[in-house]
Parts: structure tokens; sequence; C-alpha cells
């Protein structure tokens, strides 16, 4: 089946928007950080008041959770508890020696290793535009990051957290592309979260959960959950099975530019050539990628196991 711009354009521009929203992050840990909130604790708030919201979502949708947890949401589920969660950690963990500027290119590796990934593994053919944008994205990204690699903000230990996150990313990416083509998004969406949520929360009793004890740290919490929380996870398992791993991830680099208008812009950090120079590279490599989509085929997505059996393929999704 061929889809043309009409069918490729809302989920290219969710995927921009979702990894946007994503790029607040940083900053929202930074702040919940300073009110004594630890990584996993943060998290834990986060995913449970996204799956508060996504569970009234699928009721309002009249979803049966129920059946699709017993037709397979649970891979799901697992993949996010799994490797969802080994992503996450690994970002965040390699943030607390490295600067953050080291970690966040060494991350944004992963459109490469997507690529790489889907030629030598799924034995995809490379179309040279991805190559080319992938490319371009990669310089804008070693300019925007550049003052904090030759600062010498390289730790070994932050090192073996950061390196393997990319690998474990376009895996995981890559099994979501096919994986969730199952399920209406809100259903990915909140199974991949309740798997986290799992992951984190075991996290969170072992180490001690953080309460927010303050009405702002609350508000903080309230938008991580809501923003780049419930709406993201949305959008992305909206777009991933639409757009394929490797697209997405050209895409998602939107997040980067977010985390560098938001230093500029709320953080006061300084507006140099090579970053300006960066963030338009990036931002031409996300339109490249997106035009050249208009005309690429689609493929046919795996039938809904709920179609033959009842209530989950009754809803496409929201």
């Amino acid at each position: 089946m061929r889809e043309g711009a009409s069918g490729l354009w809302p989920a290219a521009l969710a995927a921009v928007a979702g990894s946007a929203m994503v790029g607040t992050m940083p900053l929202m840990a930074r702040l919940l950080y300073a009110e004594g909130i630890d990584t996993p604790s943060m998290l834990f708030w986060r995913y449970t008041l996204a799956l508060l919201v996504l569970g009234v979502a699928s009721r309002m949708r009249r979803l049966d959770l129920r059946q699709a947890w017993r037709d397979g949401a649970w891979r799901v589920a697992l993949l996010g508890g799994t490797l969802g969660a080994a992503q996450t950690l690994c970002f965040w963990e390699s943030i607390k020696s490295l600067d953050t500027s080291v970690a966040e290119f060494l991350f944004y590796t992963y459109p490469a290793v997507t690529l790489l990934l889907d030629r030598v593994v799924l034995k995809h053919p490379i179309r040279p535009v991805a190559v080319f944008c992938i490319a371009v994205i990669l310089i804008g990204a070693g300019l925007i990051t550049g003052p904090g690699i030759r600062g010498g903000g390289i730790d070994p230990r932050g090192l073996l957290w950061a390196v393997p996150a990319p690998l474990i990313y376009a895996v995981y990416l890559a099994i979501n592309a096919r994986l969730l083509r199952r399920y209406p998004p809100l259903v990915g969406a909140g199974s991949l979260f309740a798997g986290m949520l799992v992951t984190f929360g075991v996290a969170a009793v072992i180490g001690g959960l953080d309460v927010p004890s303050r009405g702002s740290a609350w508000l903080l919490v309230v938008f991580i959950g809501l923003g780049p929380g419930a709406l993201w996870m949305m959008l992305f398992t909206y777009s991933v099975p639409i757009l394929g791993a490797s697209s997405f991830a050209i895409l998602a680099n939107a997040e980067l530019v977010t985390v560098v208008a938001i230093g500029v812009a709320v953080l006061g950090e300084p507006v140099t050539l090579p970053r300006a120079i960066g963030g338009a590279l990036i931002l031409i490599g996300i339109v490249a990628r997106a035009l050249s989509r208009r005309d690429a085929p689609r493929p046919d997505p795996l039938p809904a196991r709920g179609e033959r059996e009842g209530p989950v393929a009754s809803a496409t999704g929201g």
C-alpha cells in the first residue's frame, strides 16, 4: 500500500511535536532535583500520572484493555519495562558524571545506529536522502554540543552509561515500529508506560520514594506527567508505526533543538554562531527527511489482534 503526504504528514508532525515536548524534560529534571526528587522517584511520578490520564482516555474511548492485554499488549509492557527503562536509565545516569552536552551528543547518534540496524539486521534498503539527513544532523549536533566536549567533560563512568544508550534506543524503536501497529495508540502508550512504571517503581521503593513537599514541585510533576508523559507517549505510539524507526529517529532530533532553545531562553546560555548553525542544520535534516517521505511507501499495517475478536479494534486510537 502507498500512502501520500496526507497520511505521512500527520505522523511526521506528531513525531516532531512529541519530541519537542520531551526536550523540556532536562529543565524539568533540573528543577525537580533542586526540590530533592531523585531520578527514579521523578520517573515514578511521571509514569503514574501519565497512566491515570491514559486510563481515563481509554475508558472514554471504550477500549477493552483487558482484551488488549490478553491479545498480547503485555509484550509492549515488557518492552517498556526492559529496553524502554534501560535507555532512559542510561541517559539520566550518564548526565550525572558527564557534561550534558557530551551525553546528548552521544545519545543523538541513535539515528545513525537505527539506520545501520535497518540495513544490517532488517535488510531494509538505505535511501541516500536518509544518509544525507543523518549526516547533516550529526554535524549539527556536534556544533551544538562542541563546547562541552572540548571542555573536557569526559568521565569513564559516564561513558559506560552513555555509550550503550543509542544502541538500546535503536533496538527499542525498531521493535516498537512493528509491535505497536497491532494496537490503538492509547493501548500502546499505556502498555509502554505500565512496563516502565513497574521497573522504576521497584527502583524507587528500593532506594526510597521521594514525595514532593511543595506545591511548586507538584506542579512540575503534573506537567511532566501530562505533557512529556501522557501526550508525548500518545504521539510516539501513533507516529512510530507509520514512519518506521529510522524516519522517526531523524525527526525526533527536534528534541535537541528544544533543549538548546530552552537553554538560551530560560537558562541564559549564550547564542554562539556554531550553535546557531548547528540548530539550523538539524532543522534542515528534519525538514528534508519529512519532505522525502511524501511519496515513500508505507508498510501494510499488521491487523489489530482484536479485529476478529471484539472491542479493542472498535476504536483506532486517539
